[in-house]
């Protein structure tokens, strides 16, 4: 792709038709004058080395050169390179309450419907942040993961209705849960939690969750729907029509309250704020409002094309055409006849030798734009195809191989990109581009915890390009990674001494218990000959059987004792919790 930094100079090529006609009329006047002094038929024999064609000639290579110095002006850039670039933003979640309560219309036209409109709203107003969001009644689960698309969020949303849980009741803390372990744990950004609901919540420990996410550090936001005196909840027919209230078992009708106190200790709690929804309020823009006062972190990453100048071309083409201006003279001379012959022959291979140069760079730029737009896509496979053919017709292509890099990356090879990122960083001749392959490079040996390989790659891309901020707060990360892997084995040592410490103490003690267990079965052996003596001259002495019914009745006790146990062991039931709640 080419495109021209500055365009507005590429006014200035209308100066050179301009420029012919100038030379066309000054040949015209400068004839006119001759031959006011000279006739026509002494104008050849007075001046018979003249060649109108050289002046032509000459005049035409000064039109072309002032063409080309335009162009070098306008600075012609080729679009052809990947760079890495960062996203500014958090992360949120959003918990959305579908219990059966939320169908009550205590708020206009539903609680539900209030809270769809309030979270659209939300994504309406998202710009750089990542978004996901979890619904919840008596369960909850992720209805859609962290995204910075927010065009499809909204078609998700818009889908949701009381039934998409199954399981019926309320459990906030079960949502808080749920949001805190969908967060990436490799990224560093601020994370955020908006609930809405309407705070009844029926089952689990909801203040367990919170406290979680405190220490966590997750702010957690929440947004009452409904109002403190309640409302009914109204049970719809297949068409949509109201046929009943919602009822109790005891044949009651349910009256759905807002339990403020339950959403405001929750946000307390983490340091967020509690905000009550009305039918025309906009509390979602207050809700804003604090999340966009929330520190941005710049991490996730985002491909945008780079440009790189071409003006030395034809820069150096137009002082090739100046040269050539002033070594060329305007007499008919030997030289000048036979640079007129060469010149359609010259120019002819000198078209061709360009338009081959160019078709086989052309292929080569094509097939990494075709890589380019499957990456943005998110095809990494097969942008990692395209730029390996551009490579089969160009080994040494930077910026094939810095691409390719980078669609090894996405894909979570990260060894591979490394691979590639040296080799595109000796082809790279400016230290921007360098400073942006060890940056990269950096990245990957980051995701894969080598983190003092990290930290090496940041450092020498921060030497060659020092003001770039976003390879420092990187710096930084991997370095406290590192001090965190470093202090993490230390502690590994430290354990696994004390491991073998306790493994050498056990061994002594079983040792010490062994020999002692010896000493008693010796002991004890010796007690048991001496009793099977004692017994073999009682034996001799007197014989003496149990009677055979005393014998019964020590069997029949011993049945009777089991039957008792087996009794006792059958009473025992697992105990089933019922959910008097439902809504």
């Amino acid at each position: 792709m080419l495109r021209f930094e500055h365009p507005e100079y590429l006014w200035f090529l209308l100066l050179i038709p301009a420029l012919g006609a100038g030379y066309f009329f000054l040949n015209l006047w400068q004839r006119k004058l001759l031959r006011r002094f000279v006739g026509e038929v002494l104008i050849p024999q007075l001046s018979p080395e003249a060649s109108l064609a050289m002046r032509i000639i000459k005049q035409t290579l000064v039109a072309l050169a002032a063409a080309c110095l335009v162009l070098a002006v306008a600075n012609p850039q080729v679009g052809t390179r990947l760079e890495e670039v960062k996203r500014e933003g958090i992360d949120l979640f959003v918990a959305l309450d579908v219990s059966l309560s939320m169908k009550s219309e205590d708020i206009r036209p539903s609680r539900m419907e209030k809270a769809k409109r309030d979270v659209s709203e939300l994504l309406r107003k998202l710009s750089g942040d990542r978004v996901g969001l979890v619904v919840f009644a008596g369960e909850a689960f992720v209805q859609f993961p962290l995204t910075a698309d927010y065009a499809a969020a909204d078609l998700f949303l818009s889908a949701i209705d009381v039934d998409a849980v199954p399981v019926p009741g309320t459990m906030i803390g079960s949502a808080i849960e749920v949001a805190l372990k969908s967060f990436s744990k490799d990224l560093p950004t601020q994370k955020a939690i908006v609930v809405v609901s309407d705070g009844e919540n029926t089952e689990g420990n909801v203040m367990g969750a919170v406290e979680d996410a405190k220490k966590a550090g997750v702010r957690i936001y929440t947004v009452g729907m409904g109002t403190p005196e309640g409302g009914p909840i109204p049970v719809l027919n297949q068409n949509g029509a109201r046929i009943d209230y919602k009822r109790d078992q005891a044949g009651s009708i349910v009256l759905s309250k807002l339990d403020e106190s339950m959403l405001q200790q929750i946000a307390a709690t983490t340091g967020g704020s509690y905000h009550r929804a009305t039918s025309g309020g906009n509390e979602i823009d207050d809700i804003f409002k604090e999340l966009a006062s929330i520190e941005k972190v710049e991490f996730g990453t985002k491909q945008i094309t780079g440009y790189e100048t071409r003006y030395q071309y034809p820069l150096a083409f137009a002082l090739f055409l100046l040269i050539l201006e002033v070594l060329l003279s305007e007499k008919r001379t030997r030289i000048a006849l036979w640079f007129k012959k060469l010149l359609p022959a010259a120019a002819t291979a000198i078209l061709l030798s360009i338009v081959s140069v160019h078709s086989t760079a052309q292929t080569v730029r094509s097939q990494i734009g075709a890589g380019n737009r499957a990456y943005e896509k998110s095809k990494f496979t097969d942008a990692e195809v395209e730029y390996k053919k551009a490579l089969e017709k160009d080994a040494k292509s930077k910026e094939a191989l810095f691409n390719l890099g980078n669609s090894y990356y996405k894909q979570k090879r990260f060894d591979e990109a490394m691979r590639e990122y040296e080799n595109s960083a000796m082809s790279m001749k400016s230290p921007e581009d360098r400073a942006a392959t060890y940056y990269n490079a950096g990245n990957s040996l980051y995701q894969s915890q080598k983190f003092q390989e990290a930290v090496d790659a940041y450092k020498r891309s921060l030497r060659l390009n020092p003001n770039d901020e976003d390879t420092r707060y990187n710096l930084q990360m991997a370095r406290a990674k590192l001090a965190q892997q470093q202090q993490q084995q230390k502690q590994q040592n430290k354990d696994q001494k004390q491991d073998q410490k306790k493994d050498q103490q056990q061994n002594q003690q079983q040792n010490q218990q062994q020999n002692q267990q010896q000493n008693k079965q010796q002991e004890q052996q010796q007690k048991q000959e001496q009793t099977k003596q004692d017994q073999t001259r009682q034996q001799m002495q007197k014989k003496n059987q149990m009677p055979k019914q005393e014998a019964d009745r020590i069997l029949e006790a011993m049945r009777n004792n089991e039957k008792e146990v087996q009794k006792n062991l059958r009473k025992r039931e697992a105990v089933h919790v019922k959910v008097e709640k439902d809504w």
